[in-house]
């Protein structure tokens, strides 16, 4: 199942009850490391996302001491880690404080962590999507830390590498208070803007309203908006977020999805059209790029491009 062998060196155990934990499993996988399966699967872990979670770990113990281990709070008090190994920790809210031992779904994460209310309908209601996005996206992040702690000789013996699945859903938003803790940047200009989901008369289109005025004033053919203050600077935009959207409901309310493109496509806005499942899995390209893999029990489920291709890390010790 490997795309590359880079990590072919390395030895995993994979006690993860989590999808977090066991998708950095994964991600070791898929760059050649051995990963065992210590059988450890949580209730957060569905049936149907357990044949992808495991593809290609082993239950058969590895000679000698493992390089990483992976646990999270449903697993470190009954996995023993040995000395020196490399350890990597999913929590939900943390490793300390009053919600140390809390476990929460990808609902909850989203709530807590602000997505709901960032990604929110036109009534106020939450928007969620579907699937275990914030998992996985810690599972990545904790995958990155300790490879990059793998190919750092000077990384001590039996550090640990841990990982907060709400802290992953914070440090997405583009919040001026979130960004500036991670990144020292007061300016939220070149960081976002606002999205649309705008309805055609035969689909839907998502358009991203953080560009050029100017450019979004040429798709909209609205010249009479062209220095209409409530929209011009993207900090004011934000303020009047209901108006534009109004405003980009009244210009897809007569167009085709394909009429809607034409026009994002000759003002250099970026724009796409919502598709269905049936659509994605239908899709000529995807299947070509082999996008896909069949899966127990029926079904498909999506092949992740590898993360990693390089050959270049040497050894670890």
């Amino acid at each position: 199942m490997s795309g590359t062998d880079w990590l072919s060196h390395v030895r995993v155990l994979d006690a993860g009850t989590t999808p977090a934990a066991r998708y950095c499993g994964w991600l070791f996988v898929q760059n050649g490391a051995t990963v065992v399966d210590a059988g450890t699967h949580g209730p957060q872990v569905p049936p149907e996302a357990v044949a992808f979670l495991d593809t290609g770990k082993t239950s058969s113990p590895v000679d000698g001491a493992y390089d990483v281990v992976l646990i999270d709070a449903g697993s470190a008090d009954v996995v023993d880690v040995a000395a020196g190994a490399l350890t990597g920790r999913v929590d939900t809210f943390g490793p300390h404080g009053p919600r140390a031992h809390w476990r929460a779904d990808e609902l909850v994460l989203a709530a807590l962590g602000g997505a709901a209310g960032y990604t929110r309908g036109r009534d106020g209601a939450p928007v969620y999507g579907f699937g275990l996005r914030y998992q996985y996206l810690a599972g990545l992040y904790l995958y990155l830390g300790l490879t990059a702690a793998l190919s750092d000789p000077a990384t001590p013996a039996g550090r640990e590498i841990s990982v907060s699945e709400l802290e992953t859903v914070a440090s997405l938003l583009p919040y001026a208070t979130t960004q500036y803790a991670y990144n020292g940047s007061e300016s939220i200009l070149e960081q976002s803007g606002p999205r649309f989901v705008v309805g055609c008369t035969d689909g839907w289109l998502v358009v991203y309203a953080g560009l050029a005025w100017s450019a979004l004033v040429g798709m909209l053919g609205r010249d009479d908006l062209a220095n209409d203050e409530r929209f011009v600077a993207l900090d004011v935009r934000f303020r009047h977020v209901q108006e534009l959207g109004e405003v980009f409901e009244a210009w897809g309310v007569g167009l085709t999805v394909a009429e809607a493109l034409a026009a994002a496509t000759a003002h250099d806005v970026a724009a796409t059209a919502v598709r269905s499942p049936a659509e994605v899995l239908a899709d000529e390209e995807l299947a070509a790029r082999g996008t896909w893999h069949d899966v127990d029990g029926g079904g498909l489920a999506p092949s992740l491009p590898y993360l990693v291709i390089s050959e270049g890390v040497p050894d670890v010790a």
